[in-house]
Parts: C-alpha cells; sequence; structure tokens
C-alpha cells in the first residue's frame, strides 16, 4: 500500500471551494491584487476579533476574569458576556455556512448530493470550529488547529479559483476559509488554547487514516472528495508532485513539514520562556 496523499488532502481538501456555483466577474489572478486584498481582509479581520477577544479576556484589576482550564472565563460580568458572544457568533456563521452552502449546490442543481456532503478538511474543519468554540475541547482544537493553520494557508496563497470576485464561488471561497481562520486564532490567542507537542503526530496520523477511508467512499459515490482520485485543477503545491507512489511519499513528508512549520510558533515561545527563566 502507498503512502496516502496527506498533501494533497491540506492542499485540496481544505483549499479548494472551487464548484459550479455560478460564473460572474473576471478570472482570478493568483498574487493580483484582489488576491492580496482578500488574503489581507480574511487575516487582518480573524486577528482584530482575536484580539478583542483577548482583550476581553484578560485579567484587570478590580475585575478578574480567570480563565479557566476549558478555555472559557469563570466570570460572568459584561466582558465574558462579550466573549461569549464573540464565540457563539463564529459558531453559528460556519455552521449557517455550512448548510448554506450545501442546500446552494442541491437546491439550484449544481451538485449531486452525493457530491456535496461535508466530507472535505475544509467543510469537517468548519463543522469542528463550534465545538472547539463552544466547550475547547482539547481533541477538537488539535484538528482545527492544524488543518486549519496548515491547510488554509496553503489554501489562502494559492487558490483553486478561476473566477475573481464578484464570483459567487470566489466569495463563498474567501468567507469559508475566514470562518476557519478566524476559529482557529480566536481559540489560539484568546481562548488561550495549545496543541501539546505530540499532536503533531496525532494529526498527521488521522489525516492519513481519513485520506484512506474516504477513498472507497469515492468509489462507492463516484466523488473526488480529498482530490485523491485527481488533483486541483488549478496550479498548486500539488502541481510540483505526480501521482507516482514515490511523489505519494513526498507528500507524506510535505504535509508532516507543514504541521511542523505550524507549530513553530509554540516551539519559539516556550524556548523563549526557558531562556526568560
Amino acid at each position: 500500500m502507498p503512502a496516502l496523499p496527506v498533501a494533497s488532502v491540506l492542499q485540496s481538501g481544505i483549499g479548494n471551494r472551487e464548484s459550479a456555483i455560478g460564473e460572474s466577474g473576471h478570472s482570478f489572478a493568483v498574487f493580483g491584487a484582489e488576491h492580496f486584498i482578500a488574503i489581507a481582509v480574511v487575516l487582518g479581520g480573524s486577528v482584530a476579533l482575536a484580539m478583542v477577544g483577548r482583550a476581553r479576556r484578560a485579567p484587570i484589576a478590580g475585575n478578574r476574569e480567570p480563565i479557566a482550564g476549558n478555555g472559557r472565563p469563570v466570570a460572568g460580568n459584561g466582558r465574558a458576556r462579550l466573549d461569549r458572544a464573540i464565540r457563539w457568533a463564529l459558531a453559528a456563521g460556519c455552521v449557517a455556512f455550512e448548510v448554506g452552502e450545501i442546500g446552494w449546490h442541491v437546491g439550484a442543481g449544481e451538485k449531486p448530493l452525493a457530491a456535496s456532503l461535508p466530507l472535505h478538511l475544509c467543510d469537517i474543519s468548519i463543522l469542528i470550529a463550534p465545538v472547539v468554540l463552544l466547550t475547547a475541547n482539547r481533541y477538537a482544537f488539535e484538528l482545527l488547529y492544524f488543518w486549519g493553520i496548515g491547510g488554509t494557508s496553503q489554501a489562502l496563497l494559492t487558490p483553486a479559483l478561476l473566477s475573481g470576485f464578484p464570483a459567487p464561488r470566489c466569495i463563498l471561497f474567501f468567507l469559508a476559509h475566514g470562518l476557519i481562520l478566524a476559529s482557529v486564532l480566536y481559540g489560539t490567542l484568546a481562548m488561550r488554547l495549545r496543541p501539546p507537542l505530540w499532536s503533531l503526530l496525532r494529526v498527521w496520523i488521522a489525516t492519513s487514516a481519513y485520506a484512506l477511508l474516504i477513498i472507497p467512499v469515492n468509489v462507492l459515490l463516484g466523488t473526488n472528495y480529498l482530490y485523491i482520485i485527481t488533483p486541483p485543477p488549478t496550479p498548486s503545491l500539488l502541481s510540483l508532485l505526480g501521482r507516482s507512489p514515490w511523489d505519494l511519499l513526498a507528500m507524506e513528508a510535505v504535509a508532516f513539514a507543514v504541521f511542523f512549520i505550524s507549530y513553530l510558533p509554540f516551539l519559539v515561545a516556550d524556548w523563549r520562556a526557558s531562556r526568560a527563566s
């Protein structure tokens, strides 16, 4: 059995929202002006929301709000209420987006139900995000963190888009990844959750196992979930690799490297803390 295409899962399963939603607008230019504007809006909005939540959770003199082990403020005053409002708004937005997108595909006859199931990693990430935001479950956060940081970063840098703004598919693409990134950063910066080092290996193995399980699903349904059957239609990280067993091994190595890079901020923070102590 050849190695599983985890990098393929990361790039296309999370990163490819291209589908037959309808054409409008012009062709999307990777690293063009609208690409950089979209990245700035998604990244800036996600960071700003997380920092607002972090400030609201920070203890202040005379009005302390200790952070519980589950990542939620203990106190129930206005600061905690704003935090809850942000988390519930993000969670509701994720669920509404996913349900609405499936309804769009099926209701408009753009895609059959079999091809519209939430089985891509982007869909799973959006559905995991509410679990993290509302319960601070550590295992759900591990998946969301590595899939969100590792996969979404690739998707935003090399979007699988043919149409630019204001094409619905372009808007949906950046909205989906904006929700994922905002949820990841809110969990990390505002809720102060962090994955342990060993979670890197756990998520990598889990991603490989999921890719293996999705193969018979694709065969039975005639679908291409995780783009294991064929690669994404636009240039991406996968364009550098073929489809031979050796290339799949290389994809495994690339996926692990992406996860490791995603974990680097925590390693750097731990190293700086050890030097300061």
